[in-house]
C-alpha cells in the first residue's frame, strides 16, 4: 500500500505537460506541508485554475468541496482498476508496465475531476482537461520547489562552521564521531529520483500523445 501511494504521488506531481521550474507560489499556505503535497487536488492550487479559467465564482466553493471530498477516492479506483490487469502495473516492476500504471492514473484523475466540475455545469471536455493540467502544472512547481528548499537545507548543514580542532592525542576519535553524526548527502539519491521522475514525465506525456492520435 505504501509502495503504491508512493506511486501516484510521484505520478500525480509529473503529469504536468511541460518541464516546471523551481519558483515559489502565492499565499500564506505552507507550500511544503504534508497535506498540500499529497493532496490530488489541494485547494489553493485548485481555486487559482478556477480563476484562471473565468469559473464563475459561486462555483469555486462547490467545486473545491466536491474535489476535497473525492480525494480519497482516486487512490481506492486506481487500486480496483489495476487488480482487474494481470499483471498489475504497480506491483509488476518491469519498465513497460509503467506506461499502462500512469494511464490508469490520468484516467482516474481525469473522472473525479470530471465529474465533480461537470456536476457545477463546466461541460466542455477539452477545459476540463486543460484545468486538470493546469493543477497538475502547479503541483510540479511546487514539488520542485520543496526539493530545492530540501537540498539547501542539507547544503547549509554540510557548510556550518567546524568546531575548534581538538589536541592530537583525541582528533581521530573526534573525527570519526563527527563522521557519524554529518547528514547523509543526498545528492545521488535526488538525482535518481529526478530521473525517475523525469522517465515518468516522459512516459506520461507519451501516452497522452498516443491518445490523442
Amino acid at each position: 500500500m505504501k509502495k503504491l501511494i508512493a506511486t501516484l504521488f510521484g505520478m500525480s506531481l509529473l503529469l504536468a505537460p511541460t518541464v516546471v521550474s523551481a519558483q515559489a507560489t502565492a499565499g500564506t499556505t505552507d507550500e511544503c506541508s504534508k497535506e498540500l503535497l499529497l493532496s490530488y487536488f489541494p485547494e489553493v492550487f485548485v481555486t487559482q485554475t478556477l480563476k484562471k479559467f473565468n469559473v464563475p465564482q459561486d462555483k469555486w466553493q462547490p467545486i473545491t468541496q466536491g474535489l476535497a471530498a473525492k480525494d480519497k477516492d482516486v487512490l481506492k479506483i486506481v487500486e480496483d482498476k489495476a487488480s482487474k490487469l494481470n499483471p498489475n502495473p504497480f506491483k509488476d516492476r518491469d519498465p513497460a508496465q509503467r506506461q499502462v500504471a500512469v494511464k490508469i492514473f490520468r484516467e482516474t484523475l481525469t473522472q473525479v475531476f470530471g465529474d465533480v466540475v461537470k456536476s457545477n455545469g463546466i461541460s466542455d471536455d477539452k477545459q476540463v482537461a486543460a484545468m486538470l493540467d493546469d493543477i497538475q502544472q502547479q503541483k510540479a512547481k511546487n514539488f520542485a520547489l520543496c526539493m530545492e528548499k530540501q537540498k539547501q537545507s542539507i547544503f547549509h548543514q554540510q557548510q556550518q562552521p567546524q568546531q575548534e580542532q581538538p589536541s592530537d592525542s583525541t582528533s581521530k576519535d573526534l573525527t570519526d564521531a563527527d563522521d557519524t553524526n554529518q547528514p547523509a548527502d543526498h545528492s545521488d539519491s535526488d538525482k535518481s529520483d529526478s530521473d525517475d521522475q523525469s522517465q515518468t514525465h516522459d512516459d506520461a506525456s507519451k501516452t497522452d500523445d498516443s491518445e490523442d492520435k
